[in-house]
């Protein structure tokens, strides 16, 4: 199905604080609540200064601390922080209308209540236990596993501080990340070494794996147009071919490697009913054979100018990043495996042009057990909604980018989904994990997803 459930709102809010209690005991004790020196806030809000970056922090303690439009209950919700980040805030709550420990600005803009899911104490045991933060600049913000067999998710038992129970059960060859380590005993005694989720769940450490996420990554297009054609084989078995003084005889070369790059010189010539594309003088590739990015000579009305957009073909495999007419990023891409169906009955990607809504570095609401063919998939990373609610992210499980292999998401590898993620708006400010809108005064990024 192209459609997935969407990142959860204040609602869904989970605490991490018991977890963290059990890792590092009792609470040291939080600081006294700020003194407030700002009246309850009536329908207008002041003019609020950016607080700077290197002011004071407010914490996160759960698994969604929301950053809310306005500081108030049930404020629309912009963004997120996970428990452990720390953001930059305002040195004085601008209200405590709801929030008895007082609403605070955030860099660069919202608020967070101060209370359940933030602290202004960066000493608390949650920011000590979750402090591995997740990383922007690489493939994979966290270190990830897989389960090597059905294994538990374990909880912190509540009459014990170094006991877990079982929460439910966890099919094999799921995927997660690990952020940290623990050990304690199970309801039967048994001593156990856990992985700590980026959730404050727990799995058994004997049950996991590393992942092995793909190593392939598109090509940087720095001359734009005149960096295509270009073709990656996705196939195995598949050979270059050397041109003879006969025409019609063509000599086979080596195999080339599954997913390399073809930087095509634009010639080709046809053999009978076969085509071959120029590699060089030397080496030729047939058309079948390999997934080809054409010069495009026609655009769509809306890339003028620099406006960002993603060119997705579903039938190639394919996603091109372009600033106005210009191609800047090429690579393959996994789309619905039923391709051209219906995406409302069938796993298939739902065509058409789209705007981005939202990104989260991970997907902490996505249903982990509709994203592969086995298992259950979190913490997903990179993730981008667009306006149809499907879903581009990153896939740590799999190596068939090229190939139509997802449930209707449009899956690129980790190194891809990374790149995508960072150049498309909306930006997700330093220390957030997600923004669920774009502001009013950001750039739009568009999609245009067709066959």
């Amino acid at each position: 199905m192209a459609r997935h459930a969407r990142i959860p709102g204040t609602h869904q809010v989970v605490l991490l604080v018991t977890i963290s209690v059990a890792l590092l005991g009792a609470c040291k004790g939080t600081e006294e609540a700020a003194t407030l020196s700002k009246p309850v806030l009536g329908e207008e809000l002041p003019p609020i200064p950016i607080p700077p970056a290197n002011g004071p922090k407010l914490g996160a303690l759960a698994d969604l601390t929301p950053v809310l439009e306005r500081p108030e209950p049930g404020g629309k919700q912009i963004g997120y922080l996970h428990a452990g980040a720390q953001v930059a805030r305002a040195e004085e709550a601008l209200s405590i209308e709801g929030c008895p420990e007082g609403w605070y600005p955030l860099r660069p803009r919202g608020f967070a209540c101060v209370g359940p899911t933030a602290t202004l104490d960066l000493g608390h045991p949650t920011l000590v236990a979750m402090s591995l933060r997740p990383r922007r600049d690489q493939p994979l913000p966290y270190t990830y596993a897989r389960t090597r067999q059905a294994t538990r998710i374990l909880k912190r038992a509540a009459d014990a501080d170094d006991r877990v129970a079982t929460v439910r059960r966890l099919p094999s060859r799921s995927g997660l990340a690990v952020v940290g380590s623990w050990e304690a005993t199970d309801e039967g005694g048994e001593p156990l070494r856990l992985g700590l989720l980026t959730s404050g769940l727990f799995v058994p450490a004997e049950d996991l794996e590393a992942a092995r996420p793909s190593d392939f990554r598109g090509v940087e297009l720095p001359q734009g147009l005149e960096d295509l054609p270009i073709a990656f084989n996705v196939k195995q078995g598949v050979r270059g071919f050397k041109p003879t003084k006969d025409p019609q005889e063509w000599e086979k070369g080596p195999p080339l490697e599954f997913h390399q790059l073809l930087r095509l010189t634009g010639r080709y010539r046809s053999s009978g009913s076969v085509q071959y594309w120029a590699v060089d003088e030397d080496t030729w590739v047939r058309h079948r054979d390999v997934t080809v990015i054409r010069r495009r000579s026609v655009f769509p009305e809306f890339a003028a100018g620099d406006q960002r957009w993603i060119d997705i073909s579903v039938v190639t495999g394919t996603a091109v990043l372009y600033e106005g007419k210009k191609p800047v990023f090429a690579t393959l891409v996994s789309a619905g495996r039923d391709r051209l169906g219906d995406p409302k009955t069938t796993a298939s990607t739902a065509l058409g042009d789209f705007e981005v809504t939202s990104k989260h570095l991970t997907a902490k609401g996505l249903d982990p057990a509709r994203l592969g063919d086995h298992g259950e998939f979190y913490d997903v990373p990179w993730v981008v909604e667009l306006s149809s609610g499907q879903l581009m992210h990153g896939a740590y499980w799999h190596d068939r980018f090229g190939i139509e292999h997802s449930p209707g998401s449009v899956q690129l590898s980790p190194a891809d989904a990374q790149r995508v993620w960072t150049w498309a708006t909306p930006d997700v400010p330093d220390g957030w994990h997600g923004v669920n809108e774009r502001p009013k005064d950001a750039p739009k990024t568009l999609v245009r997803i067709r066959k």
